[in-house]
């Protein structure tokens, strides 16, 4: 039977969406499929990755017409985009001037509009109520991380979204406690440059900004307790932020001579490849694109268990260490920076993240949704 109808009702439906958004848009009746409105695309960042990666998926996953508003900022992007994906900036504006944007952006009738933090999606919702355009909000915060009146407003206006996307079955199980538009698509997890064959160095990597959130100070804690630069292990923060001084002046009090912090980069392939050991010590994470990047590269990662990390290393519990505990963090670099044979490892956490979190995965779960779309629509 496979042979005689090759398609499935799915593909045939996606087919025929795509058809009808092309359609529309040369008859100056629609504006692109999927619109994805942005920040400040120039403070680096995993959510402005993902923003790229999620343009880039929607454009040579799904083929779609695709388009990026970077509405309050006017450097370049940190990840750019490929030439035939749209990208407009714009200055830092008021309130009132960004709302007047998304009213504009509305009149291009979109069939998708996408945003991705917590203040604009609330914009968005409004800016976009009784339109055509289908609305899809996506968490990348906590869902207690805000203070209590942006809480207020997202739990009243996110009800009159299309969908609202979440990262990881926790924030999944909050949301859906008063939503019956929420559904978990995880962030994808882009290929690298492979390192199977490359030879790890004793190297301690962590990757963010450098803000009270991330906490790299119990990192650094844990580095000095662990007392593995007398065994030639070295630990690299990478980033850039308001921590900066303070860090450093850590590590000086601390009398470590092998860790260092290294300026914030947008090729980190680099370093995956030569890295040993990846640490995520962040309060609060709701996924963790650098931890599922490193994994992918083959670096055994210890985390904090916060919802996004164990999420990702559900699979992997004895990589999860409790919240705070710097002591944990130390046993647990010992224990790995000690094991002789970390081979099959990491193939088990490589096989991990490209069965879960790869391109193709997750570009499957955005066409369904966007499938479900349509299915909408034409009833």
């Amino acid at each position: 039977m496979a042979g005689i109808y090759p398609y499935s009702n799915r593909d045939v439906r996606w087919r025929a969406k795509r058809k009808q958004m092309t359609r529309g848009a040369a008859n100056g009746r629609a504006g692109p499929g999927v619109l994805l409105v942005a920040t400040d695309l120039s403070t680096g960042g995993g959510v402005n990755r993902v923003i790229r990666d999620l343009a880039v998926l929607f454009k040579t996953r799904l083929g779609m017409d695709v388009a990026v508003v970077a509405a309050r900022g006017e450097g370049n992007s940190t990840y750019p985009f490929p030439p035939d994906v749209p990208l407009e900036q714009y200055p830092r504006q008021s309130l009132i001037s960004y709302f007047q944007l998304l009213l504009r952006l509305r009149r291009r009738r979109p069939g998708f509009v996408i945003g991705s933090w917590t203040q604009d999606n609330i914009l968005i919702a409004l800016a976009f109520l009784l339109s055509s355009t289908k609305t899809v909000l996506v968490e990348h915060t906590s869902w207690h991380f805000h203070p209590p009146l942006i809480r207020l407003l997202r739990r009243l206006v996110y009800p009159l979204a299309w969908r609202v996307i979440v990262l990881n079955p926790a924030e999944q199980n909050h949301y859906a406690s008063y939503l019956r538009n929420v559904r978990l698509i995880p962030n994808p997890v882009a290929t690298g440059a492979s390192s199977q064959k490359t030879a790890r160095e004793k190297l301690i990597l962590a990757v963010g900004h450098l803000e009270p959130r991330k906490n790299f100070a119990d990192a650094i804690r844990a580095m000095a307790l662990s007392r593995l630069e007398s065994d030639g292990w070295s630990l690299a923060i990478i980033g850039s932020g308001p921590e900066t001084e303070h860090l450093g002046a850590l590590v000086d009090e601390l009398g470590l001579e092998r860790t260092s912090i290294h300026t914030a980069t947008a090729d980190l392939q680099s370093w995956y490849a030569r890295s040993s050991l990846t640490l995520v010590t962040a309060r609060v994470e709701v996924f963790s694109l650098v931890l599922a990047e490193a994994m992918l590269a083959g670096v055994v990662p210890i985390a904090y268990a916060t919802d996004g990390p164990s999420f990702i290393l559900e699979d992997f519990p004895d990589h999860l260490v409790d919240i705070g505990d710097v002591d944990g963090l130390a046993e647990r670099l010992t224990r790995f920076a000690t094991t002789q044979d970390n081979d099959a490892l990491r193939r088990k956490l490589r096989a991990a993240i490209e069965t879960r979190f790869s391109v193709d995965v997750i570009a499957e779960e955005w066409r369904e949704l966007v499938c479900s779309g349509a299915a909408v629509k034409r009833r």
